[in-house]
């Protein structure tokens, strides 16, 4: 997954960057958020139908599955498709699509046996056969294949910025021959204890490797959802240089509720860091994000953060730590229209965060206070039927189409059902 930078960050920078928030400027002033926007990494692997309908449960269209190159070629020319077969099956039964990972190296190509994270020009064509045998076993059953995972951490990546290059534009020109329809995706950088390596970005761009490919990814995560906002457009700005700001996919973000990453949070703020992701990254323009991950592992261990990313507590029983957070964001800011509402214009403090979500049925509004303590707002909504949504439960309350609410640091989210007098006419928002 990941290998976080460690918090060489000093308290008052994280004190800054917490209160004041993201500048509303950096938002476009529309943004198209898909049908198909959510998913959840390494989520199916029980394939069990009641894994299946929690997954349609939390409005899940994606799952992240990295198909490792030794499980499927455990010795050379011997190929085992097994466990991925039974995955693959169930879960595009399920109407799930798959985001396939290619990697990583293998024991038998490296003389003294070592699995050293890297493939060497000479070793590339071993590489390349698994990924041409892979794609052509799973097509049509897997939807995106990414190259790699985060190559820009020594973590996951261990050779030349040259040979990750040449890997990448060979695999992408592999999986292109195999299959024209299916998404290649480049990238899956991360932020480590080397930062965003920004030259390793350029390089791969201006290497031409990404010349066949047709998205980047992007894993934005932060200490908490200002920073990851402010992350993720410092990338999109690189890669628009390139013209990937409209093709960025963000195939991991979240945060450990435990151990000892320095993005560890408290469990109960889990709700509202789920819901204020969720909405900077769809109104910065990401095509869709896949959090990680579902469960959290029954042996986890207590200083162990991997152990904690769960939207759920445990496998046996789905209890919620941020699902149902997640839940109301698929249901009711998927397939819409992203507004970002300038809190300047309606006379509010800048540290007011509002989005209305339109949708060709209803539509959302999602607002709360980045700074310190809360403000008074008066809203003024459009259509019928409102309710007021509990981030922890996702239980609601209907409220009437106008009232005053307080927005502080955890995320008012409301819905409605159908528009005003006009088609485009959003909710009114007041101090």
């Amino acid at each position: 997954m990941k290998c976080f930078f460690l918090a060489m960050i000093f308290p008052a920078v994280i004190f800054f960057s917490s209160c004041t928030g993201v500048p509303m400027s950096v938002f476009p002033g529309s943004s198209s958020i898909p049908a198909d926007f959510a998913g959840i990494a390494h989520a199916g692997h029980t394939r069990t139908q009641t894994e299946l309908n929690h997954l349609d449960y939390l409005g899940v269209r994606w799952v992240l599955r990295t198909y490792n190159w030794h499980i499927i070629e455990p010795y050379q020319g011997e190929w085992d498709f097994l466990e991925y077969d039974a995955h693959a099956d169930t879960t595009t039964a399920a109407g799930i699509k798959i985001i396939g990972i290619l990697a990583y190296e293998n024991w038998w190509i490296n003389e003294d046996r070592t699995t050293p994270r890297r493939i060497t020009a000479e070793q590339l064509p071993y590489f390349l056969d698994y990924v041409r045998k892979t794609v052509e076993h799973f097509q049509g059953r897997v939807d995106a294949w990414r190259i790699w995972n985060e190559p820009n951490s020594r973590r996951f990546w261990a050779g030349t910025d040259e040979e990750f290059y040449e890997l990448t534009r060979q695999t992408a020109e592999a999986i292109r021959e195999i299959d024209s329809e299916v998404v290649i995706l480049g990238g899956g950088f991360n932020r480590n204890v080397m930062g965003l390596r920004e030259d390793f970005i350029r390089g791969l761009f201006e290497s031409g490797a990404m010349e066949k490919v047709d998205a980047v990814a992007f894993h934005p995560y932060e200490i908490n959802p200002v920073r990851s906002a402010i992350l993720y457009n410092q990338f999109k700005e690189i890669v628009a240089d390139y013209g990937f700001e409209d093709k960025i996919w963000v195939t991991e973000v979240g945060y450990p509720t435990g151990g000892r990453y320095p993005t560890q949070i408290r469990e109960n703020r889990l709700p509202e860091y789920v819901v204020k992701t969720w909405v900077f990254l769809a109104a910065s323009g990401t095509k869709n994000i896949i959090w990680y991950q579902l469960f959290d592992p029954p042996d986890r261990v207590n200083k162990n953060s991997e152990h904690f990313f769960g939207l759920t507590r445990s496998r046996r029983d789905f209890t919620s730590k941020g699902a149902e957070a997640f839940r109301l964001c698929s249901l009711y800011l998927s397939d819409s229209i992203c507004y970002p509402i300038d809190p300047e214009q309606e006379g509010l403090p800048k540290s007011v965060k509002s989005f209305w979500f339109k949708k060709e049925d209803g539509g959302a509004l999602v607002l709360w206070n980045d700074g310190l303590g809360s403000s008074q707002v008066h809203l003024r909504l459009p259509g019928t039927d409102h309710f007021l949504y509990d981030l922890v439960s996702g239980n609601s309350n209907s409220i009437p189409a106008e009232l005053t609410v307080r927005a502080g640091r955890e995320p008012v989210f409301i819905t409605w059902q159908g528009h005003g007098a006009l088609n485009d006419e959003g909710p009114v928002i007041s101090k």
